[in-house]
Protein backbone atom coordinates (compact mmCIF):
# COMPACT_ATOMS: atom_id res chain seq x y z
CA UNK A 1 0.00 0.00 0.00
CA UNK A 2 2.59 2.40 0.67
CA UNK A 3 4.80 1.38 -2.30
CA UNK A 4 1.37 2.58 -4.40
CA UNK A 5 0.98 5.96 -2.45
CA UNK A 6 4.68 6.91 -2.75
CA UNK A 7 4.20 5.91 -6.45
CA UNK A 8 1.43 8.53 -6.37
CA UNK A 9 3.19 11.60 -5.17
CA UNK A 10 5.77 10.89 -7.48
CA UNK A 11 3.47 11.19 -10.05
CA UNK A 12 1.23 13.80 -8.80
CA UNK A 13 2.97 16.10 -6.41
CA UNK A 14 4.48 17.96 -8.91
CA UNK A 15 1.29 18.40 -10.58
CA UNK A 16 -0.57 19.51 -7.95
CA UNK A 17 2.60 21.64 -5.94
CA UNK A 18 3.64 24.78 -7.42
CA UNK A 19 7.31 24.72 -8.21
CA UNK A 20 9.82 27.05 -5.67
CA UNK A 21 9.97 30.58 -6.85
CA UNK A 22 14.12 30.73 -7.13
CA UNK A 23 13.90 35.06 -6.49
CA UNK A 24 12.83 35.84 -2.88
CA UNK A 25 13.87 39.49 -3.07
CA UNK A 26 10.08 40.72 -4.09
CA UNK A 27 8.09 38.25 -2.22
CA UNK A 28 5.83 39.58 0.53
CA UNK A 29 5.21 37.40 3.17
CA UNK A 30 3.06 39.96 4.91
CA UNK A 31 -0.40 38.72 6.17
CA UNK A 32 0.16 35.15 5.52
CA UNK A 33 -1.15 32.00 7.26
CA UNK A 34 0.78 29.34 8.24
CA UNK A 35 -0.25 25.59 9.45
CA UNK A 36 2.38 23.62 11.34
CA UNK A 37 1.84 20.36 12.30
CA UNK A 38 4.03 19.21 14.98
CA UNK A 39 4.48 16.06 17.73
CA UNK A 40 4.57 17.90 20.89
CA UNK A 41 2.15 17.13 23.55
CA UNK A 42 1.35 18.09 27.39
CA UNK A 43 3.43 20.83 28.69
CA UNK A 44 5.22 21.05 25.23
CA UNK A 45 2.12 21.74 23.13
CA UNK A 46 1.49 24.58 25.68
CA UNK A 47 4.97 25.87 25.01
CA UNK A 48 4.72 25.61 21.53
CA UNK A 49 1.64 27.50 21.77
CA UNK A 50 2.51 30.19 24.08
CA UNK A 51 5.69 30.68 21.68
CA UNK A 52 3.75 30.35 18.27
CA UNK A 53 1.58 33.22 20.10
CA UNK A 54 4.41 35.53 20.81
CA UNK A 55 5.59 35.34 17.07
CA UNK A 56 1.86 36.05 15.87
CA UNK A 57 2.15 38.85 17.61
CA UNK A 58 4.86 40.75 17.31
CA UNK A 59 6.40 39.46 14.04
CA UNK A 60 5.99 42.70 11.95
CA UNK A 61 4.49 41.19 8.77
CA UNK A 62 1.64 39.72 10.85
CA UNK A 63 2.37 36.54 10.04
CA UNK A 64 0.25 34.45 11.52
CA UNK A 65 1.24 30.52 12.45
CA UNK A 66 -1.38 28.24 13.40
CA UNK A 67 0.11 25.18 15.52
CA UNK A 68 -1.71 21.82 15.65
CA UNK A 69 -0.41 18.50 17.27
CA UNK A 70 -0.82 16.02 14.57
CA UNK A 71 0.16 12.99 16.63
CA UNK A 72 3.56 11.36 17.29
CA UNK A 73 6.03 11.04 14.46
CA UNK A 74 4.88 8.08 12.74
CA UNK A 75 1.68 9.54 12.09
CA UNK A 76 2.54 12.67 10.81
CA UNK A 77 4.18 11.44 8.49
CA UNK A 78 1.60 8.99 7.47
CA UNK A 79 -0.62 11.95 7.59
CA UNK A 80 1.52 13.78 5.31
CA UNK A 81 1.94 10.62 2.75
CA UNK A 82 -2.10 11.51 2.21
CA UNK A 83 -1.97 15.20 2.54
CA UNK A 84 0.67 15.38 -0.23
CA UNK A 85 -0.97 12.80 -2.64
CA UNK A 86 -4.22 15.21 -2.16
CA UNK A 87 -2.46 18.24 -2.79
CA UNK A 88 -3.38 19.64 0.35
CA UNK A 89 -0.20 19.91 3.02
CA UNK A 90 0.48 22.11 6.16
CA UNK A 91 3.13 24.82 5.45
CA UNK A 92 5.48 23.48 7.60
CA UNK A 93 5.86 20.20 9.34
CA UNK A 94 8.25 17.97 11.38
CA UNK A 95 10.46 15.75 9.75
CA UNK A 96 12.98 13.23 10.06
CA UNK A 97 15.54 13.60 7.48
CA UNK A 98 14.23 10.29 6.28
CA UNK A 99 10.86 11.28 6.35
CA UNK A 100 11.75 14.31 4.52
CA UNK A 101 13.74 12.25 1.71
CA UNK A 102 10.11 10.32 0.94
CA UNK A 103 8.21 13.41 0.20
CA UNK A 104 11.31 15.69 -1.20
CA UNK A 105 9.41 16.75 -4.36
CA UNK A 106 7.01 18.04 -2.49
CA UNK A 107 9.42 20.42 -0.28
CA UNK A 108 11.10 23.72 -0.36
CA UNK A 109 14.42 23.65 -0.47
CA UNK A 110 15.85 25.95 2.00
CA UNK A 111 19.02 26.72 1.06
CA UNK A 112 18.22 29.65 -1.12
CA UNK A 113 16.45 30.96 2.43
CA UNK A 114 18.76 30.03 4.61
CA UNK A 115 21.64 32.08 2.18
CA UNK A 116 19.50 35.53 1.26
CA UNK A 117 21.17 38.48 1.77
CA UNK A 118 17.53 39.97 2.58
CA UNK A 119 15.82 37.25 4.94
CA UNK A 120 18.56 34.88 5.75
CA UNK A 121 21.26 33.73 8.47
CA UNK A 122 24.38 34.11 6.06
CA UNK A 123 26.20 35.62 8.70
CA UNK A 124 25.11 33.59 11.58
CA UNK A 125 25.85 29.90 10.07
CA UNK A 126 28.93 29.61 12.61
CA UNK A 127 26.88 29.76 15.50
CA UNK A 128 25.27 26.79 14.78
CA UNK A 129 26.31 23.37 15.49
CA UNK A 130 28.12 21.68 12.56
CA UNK A 131 26.79 18.73 12.92
CA UNK A 132 23.28 19.53 13.57
CA UNK A 133 22.73 22.14 10.91
CA UNK A 134 24.48 20.08 8.37
CA UNK A 135 22.20 16.88 8.95
CA UNK A 136 19.26 18.47 6.88
CA UNK A 137 21.70 18.77 3.33
CA UNK A 138 20.83 15.40 1.68
CA UNK A 139 23.79 14.08 -0.17
CA UNK A 140 21.27 11.64 -2.07
CA UNK A 141 19.44 15.21 -3.38
CA UNK A 142 22.08 17.12 -4.87
CA UNK A 143 22.63 18.93 -1.68
CA UNK A 144 18.94 19.99 -0.93
CA UNK A 145 18.09 21.19 2.21
CA UNK A 146 14.86 19.63 3.27
CA UNK A 147 14.61 21.09 6.79
CA UNK A 148 16.14 22.50 9.71
CA UNK A 149 17.07 22.16 12.95
CA UNK A 150 14.64 23.48 15.71
CA UNK A 151 16.72 21.63 18.51
CA UNK A 152 18.56 18.46 19.07
CA UNK A 153 19.25 14.81 21.55
CA UNK A 154 21.39 12.12 22.19
CA UNK A 155 21.10 8.91 23.02
CA UNK A 156 22.58 7.90 26.63
CA UNK A 157 22.80 6.02 29.42
CA UNK A 158 20.36 6.23 31.96
CA UNK A 159 21.67 4.18 35.59
CA UNK A 160 20.40 4.03 39.00
CA UNK A 161 23.43 5.09 41.25
CA UNK A 162 21.95 3.63 44.77
CA UNK A 163 21.47 0.21 42.60
CA UNK A 164 24.71 0.06 41.72
CA UNK A 165 26.79 1.39 44.99
CA UNK A 166 24.50 -1.22 47.01
CA UNK A 167 26.47 -4.01 44.23
CA UNK A 168 29.72 -2.00 44.85
CA UNK A 169 30.26 -0.48 41.45
CA UNK A 170 31.70 3.50 41.96
CA UNK A 171 31.41 4.65 38.55
CA UNK A 172 28.92 3.81 35.30
CA UNK A 173 30.27 1.07 32.51
CA UNK A 174 32.26 2.58 29.99
CA UNK A 175 32.94 -0.37 27.80
CA UNK A 176 30.48 -3.17 26.92
CA UNK A 177 32.40 -5.62 29.04
CA UNK A 178 31.59 -3.65 32.04
CA UNK A 179 27.98 -3.44 31.12
CA UNK A 180 27.19 -7.01 31.18
CA UNK A 181 29.56 -7.29 34.77
CA UNK A 182 27.75 -4.61 36.15
CA UNK A 183 24.21 -6.18 35.04
CA UNK A 184 24.96 -9.21 36.54
CA UNK A 185 26.47 -7.93 39.80
CA UNK A 186 22.66 -5.88 40.06
CA UNK A 187 20.57 -8.53 38.83
CA UNK A 188 18.81 -10.08 42.18
CA UNK A 189 18.41 -13.69 43.17
CA UNK A 190 15.24 -13.77 43.75
CA UNK A 191 14.13 -11.58 40.04
CA UNK A 192 13.08 -8.33 41.90
CA UNK A 193 16.34 -6.28 40.64
CA UNK A 194 17.94 -6.40 37.08
CA UNK A 195 20.56 -4.99 34.75
CA UNK A 196 18.98 -3.73 32.11
CA UNK A 197 15.07 -2.39 30.91
CA UNK A 198 15.93 -3.50 26.72
CA UNK A 199 13.61 -1.75 24.13
CA UNK A 200 13.81 -4.03 21.41
CA UNK A 201 11.06 -1.83 19.30
CA UNK A 202 13.20 0.70 18.45
CA UNK A 203 16.58 0.66 15.89
CA UNK A 204 17.81 3.81 17.35
CA UNK A 205 19.14 1.56 19.88
CA UNK A 206 20.78 -0.73 17.64
CA UNK A 207 22.08 2.38 15.73
CA UNK A 208 23.82 3.07 18.98
CA UNK A 209 25.28 -0.49 19.63
CA UNK A 210 26.78 -0.83 16.28
CA UNK A 211 28.62 2.63 15.85
CA UNK A 212 29.87 2.46 19.90
CA UNK A 213 31.75 -0.52 18.09
CA UNK A 214 33.01 0.76 15.05
CA UNK A 215 30.46 0.30 12.73
CA UNK A 216 27.85 1.60 10.53
CA UNK A 217 24.03 1.21 8.90
CA UNK A 218 25.64 2.66 5.41
CA UNK A 219 28.25 1.67 3.42
CA UNK A 220 31.36 3.80 3.19
CA UNK A 221 30.35 6.10 0.53
CA UNK A 222 27.33 6.36 1.93
CA UNK A 223 24.93 5.01 -1.30
CA UNK A 224 23.52 1.98 1.09
CA UNK A 225 22.92 -0.24 3.82
CA UNK A 226 25.73 -2.10 5.73
CA UNK A 227 23.43 -3.78 7.98
CA UNK A 228 24.85 -7.61 8.42
CA UNK A 229 28.21 -6.10 9.23
CA UNK A 230 29.58 -8.05 12.26
CA UNK A 231 28.90 -5.16 14.68
CA UNK A 232 25.49 -5.22 14.39
CA UNK A 233 25.91 -8.99 14.43
CA UNK A 234 27.93 -8.77 17.65
CA UNK A 235 25.32 -6.10 18.98
CA UNK A 236 22.34 -8.52 18.75
CA UNK A 237 23.73 -11.48 20.10
CA UNK A 238 25.26 -9.85 23.09
CA UNK A 239 22.04 -8.49 23.95
CA UNK A 240 20.73 -12.16 23.79
CA UNK A 241 23.09 -13.44 26.01
CA UNK A 242 22.07 -10.64 28.74
CA UNK A 243 18.55 -11.70 27.85
CA UNK A 244 19.51 -15.70 28.33
CA UNK A 245 21.09 -14.69 31.52
CA UNK A 246 18.12 -13.02 33.11
CA UNK A 247 20.35 -10.10 33.58
CA UNK A 248 18.33 -7.64 30.55
CA UNK A 249 14.62 -8.34 30.25
CA UNK A 250 12.45 -6.91 27.31
CA UNK A 251 10.02 -4.73 27.67
CA UNK A 252 6.44 -5.58 26.98
CA UNK A 253 5.28 -1.92 25.11
CA UNK A 254 6.53 1.53 24.51
CA UNK A 255 8.13 3.38 27.09
CA UNK A 256 7.67 0.63 30.21
CA UNK A 257 11.69 0.73 30.39
CA UNK A 258 10.94 3.96 32.18
CA UNK A 259 8.65 2.54 34.28
CA UNK A 260 11.36 -0.03 35.26
CA UNK A 261 13.65 2.42 35.85
CA UNK A 262 11.46 4.81 38.33
CA UNK A 263 10.05 2.00 40.41
CA UNK A 264 13.72 0.49 40.94
CA UNK A 265 13.75 -2.77 39.38
CA UNK A 266 16.22 -1.86 36.38
CA UNK A 267 19.43 -0.35 37.21
CA UNK A 268 19.80 0.76 33.14
CA UNK A 269 18.26 2.37 30.13
CA UNK A 270 18.90 3.89 27.00
CA UNK A 271 17.23 6.48 25.44
CA UNK A 272 17.34 10.36 24.06
CA UNK A 273 18.02 13.02 26.51
CA UNK A 274 14.65 14.83 25.61
CA UNK A 275 13.58 11.74 28.05
CA UNK A 276 15.45 13.37 30.92
CA UNK A 277 12.01 15.06 32.43
CA UNK A 278 9.86 12.09 31.74
CA UNK A 279 12.95 9.60 33.98
CA UNK A 280 13.00 12.27 36.60
CA UNK A 281 9.06 12.09 36.80
CA UNK A 282 8.93 8.55 36.26
CA UNK A 283 11.19 7.86 39.47
CA UNK A 284 9.29 10.93 41.68
CA UNK A 285 6.32 8.53 41.01
CA UNK A 286 8.32 5.60 41.42
CA UNK A 287 6.78 2.60 43.96
CA UNK A 288 9.83 2.30 46.03
CA UNK A 289 10.73 5.99 46.18
CA UNK A 290 13.11 8.72 44.99
CA UNK A 291 16.77 7.07 44.01
CA UNK A 292 19.79 8.96 43.05
CA UNK A 293 20.43 8.50 39.24
CA UNK A 294 22.32 9.64 36.58
CA UNK A 295 23.17 9.55 33.13
CA UNK A 296 26.54 8.64 31.00
CA UNK A 297 27.71 7.61 27.45
CA UNK A 298 26.38 4.21 25.83
CA UNK A 299 29.48 1.60 26.32
CA UNK A 300 31.97 1.90 24.01
CA UNK A 301 33.86 -1.42 22.49
CA UNK A 302 37.07 1.08 23.05
CA UNK A 303 36.16 2.96 26.57
CA UNK A 304 39.19 5.76 25.07
CA UNK A 305 38.60 8.75 23.11
CA UNK A 306 35.23 10.89 22.13
CA UNK A 307 32.53 8.63 22.58
CA UNK A 308 30.45 7.84 19.24
CA UNK A 309 26.75 8.65 20.17
CA UNK A 310 23.86 8.85 18.51
CA UNK A 311 22.24 12.26 17.22
CA UNK A 312 18.62 12.65 17.17
CA UNK A 313 16.55 14.95 16.17
CA UNK A 314 13.86 15.98 13.88
CA UNK A 315 13.19 18.88 11.70
CA UNK A 316 10.82 21.63 10.23
CA UNK A 317 10.37 21.12 6.61
CA UNK A 318 8.29 23.43 4.61
CA UNK A 319 5.80 22.24 1.97
CA UNK A 320 5.51 23.91 -1.39
CA UNK A 321 2.69 26.01 -1.29
CA UNK A 322 3.14 29.77 -2.68
CA UNK A 323 6.17 32.18 -1.89
CA UNK A 324 4.17 34.06 0.32
CA UNK A 325 3.52 31.22 2.46
CA UNK A 326 7.19 29.87 2.25
CA UNK A 327 8.88 32.67 3.18
CA UNK A 328 6.58 33.49 6.22
CA UNK A 329 7.36 29.84 7.01
CA UNK A 330 10.80 30.11 7.07
CA UNK A 331 10.29 33.47 9.12
CA UNK A 332 9.09 31.36 11.60
CA UNK A 333 11.83 28.49 11.67
CA UNK A 334 14.33 31.54 11.70
CA UNK A 335 12.88 33.51 14.57
CA UNK A 336 12.89 30.38 16.35
CA UNK A 337 15.99 29.49 15.67
CA UNK A 338 17.39 32.94 17.71
CA UNK A 339 19.16 32.63 20.94
CA UNK A 340 16.63 34.09 23.06
CA UNK A 341 13.62 31.84 21.38
CA UNK A 342 16.36 28.85 22.23
CA UNK A 343 16.58 28.95 25.38
CA UNK A 344 13.14 29.70 26.31
CA UNK A 345 12.40 26.62 24.24
CA UNK A 346 15.29 24.70 26.21
CA UNK A 347 13.54 25.95 29.45
CA UNK A 348 10.50 24.04 28.19
CA UNK A 349 11.51 20.75 26.40
CA UNK A 350 15.21 19.92 27.86
CA UNK A 351 16.25 19.64 23.93
CA UNK A 352 19.54 20.62 23.01
CA UNK A 353 19.69 24.57 21.64
CA UNK A 354 21.30 24.47 17.84
CA UNK A 355 23.03 27.38 18.71
CA UNK A 356 26.32 28.02 20.72
CA UNK A 357 25.16 31.86 21.73
CA UNK A 358 22.51 30.08 23.85
CA UNK A 359 24.82 28.23 26.57
CA UNK A 360 24.92 31.56 28.74
CA UNK A 361 21.28 32.05 28.57
CA UNK A 362 20.81 28.43 30.08
CA UNK A 363 23.50 28.14 32.78
CA UNK A 364 20.71 28.22 35.14
CA UNK A 365 19.38 24.89 33.75
CA UNK A 366 22.93 23.44 34.64
CA UNK A 367 22.80 24.87 38.22
CA UNK A 368 19.69 23.40 38.79
CA UNK A 369 19.89 19.96 37.18
CA UNK A 370 23.48 18.56 36.71
CA UNK A 371 22.23 15.97 34.23
CA UNK A 372 21.57 18.01 31.97
CA UNK A 373 24.92 19.62 32.31
CA UNK A 374 26.00 16.25 32.27
CA UNK A 375 24.60 15.55 28.91
CA UNK A 376 25.51 19.31 27.13
CA UNK A 377 29.14 18.40 27.91
CA UNK A 378 28.84 14.71 26.45
CA UNK A 379 27.10 16.36 23.34
CA UNK A 380 29.99 18.76 22.79
CA UNK A 381 32.77 16.48 23.49
CA UNK A 382 31.00 13.35 21.61
CA UNK A 383 31.66 12.19 18.05
CA UNK A 384 28.25 12.89 17.17
CA UNK A 385 26.74 10.13 14.33
CA UNK A 386 23.12 10.45 12.24
CA UNK A 387 21.26 7.33 11.61
CA UNK A 388 20.62 7.26 7.58
CA UNK A 389 18.64 9.99 5.63
CA UNK A 390 17.59 7.66 2.96
CA UNK A 391 13.72 7.83 1.80
CA UNK A 392 12.07 5.04 3.32
CA UNK A 393 14.12 4.66 6.34
CA UNK A 394 10.73 4.38 8.14
CA UNK A 395 10.34 0.88 6.60
CA UNK A 396 13.50 -0.15 7.30
CA UNK A 397 14.20 1.19 11.04
CA UNK A 398 10.62 -1.63 11.22
CA UNK A 399 12.51 -4.24 9.31
CA UNK A 400 15.73 -3.75 11.87
CA UNK A 401 13.55 -4.20 14.91
CA UNK A 402 11.93 -7.58 13.52
CA UNK A 403 15.39 -8.84 13.18
CA UNK A 404 16.27 -7.73 16.46
CA UNK A 405 13.11 -9.54 17.57
CA UNK A 406 13.92 -12.89 15.93
CA UNK A 407 17.68 -13.02 17.05
CA UNK A 408 16.70 -12.37 20.19
CA UNK A 409 14.39 -14.87 20.13
CA UNK A 410 16.88 -17.05 19.12
CA UNK A 411 17.20 -17.10 15.86
CA UNK A 412 20.29 -17.42 13.77
CA UNK A 413 22.01 -14.26 13.47
CA UNK A 414 23.84 -14.43 10.22
CA UNK A 415 20.98 -15.61 7.84
CA UNK A 416 18.73 -13.15 9.80
CA UNK A 417 21.23 -10.20 9.24
CA UNK A 418 21.17 -11.37 5.33
CA UNK A 419 17.59 -11.60 5.13
CA UNK A 420 17.47 -8.08 6.51
CA UNK A 421 20.34 -6.44 4.39
CA UNK A 422 18.23 -7.61 1.28
CA UNK A 423 15.35 -6.40 2.54
CA UNK A 424 16.64 -2.98 3.33
CA UNK A 425 18.79 -2.72 -0.42
CA UNK A 426 14.87 -3.15 -2.04
CA UNK A 427 13.38 -0.68 0.32
CA UNK A 428 16.38 2.10 -0.97
CA UNK A 429 15.60 0.81 -4.33
CA UNK A 430 11.87 1.12 -4.36
CA UNK A 431 12.11 4.45 -2.07
CA UNK A 432 15.02 6.46 -3.94
CA UNK A 433 13.83 9.23 -5.17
Amino acid sequence: MRTVILALIALCAPMMLPAQDASLASVDPSGASVTFWYQHSGDRDKAMQAMLNEFNSSNPWKIAIRGEYAGPYDQIYNKMITAIAAGKPPELVVAYQNQAATYADALVDLNPYVHDPKWGIEGEIGDFFKGFINQDVAAQLGGKRLGFPPNRSIEVLYYNEAMLRAAGISTPPRSWDEFAADCRRVTGRTGDTYGYALDSLDASHIFSFVISRGGSFTTPDGKGYALDSPQTRESMLFMRRLVAGGWARKIAKKFDDQSEFGNGKSAFTMSSTSGLTFYDAAVKAGKNGVFPWSIAPVPQSVPSGAPAIDLYGASVSVPKSTPQKQLAAWLFIKWFSEPRQQAAWTHVSLYFPVRKAVEPLIRDIFASDPRFATAWELLKSADLRSEPSFAGYDLVRDAISAAYNRVLDGADADSTLRDLQAQAQKILRDSSP
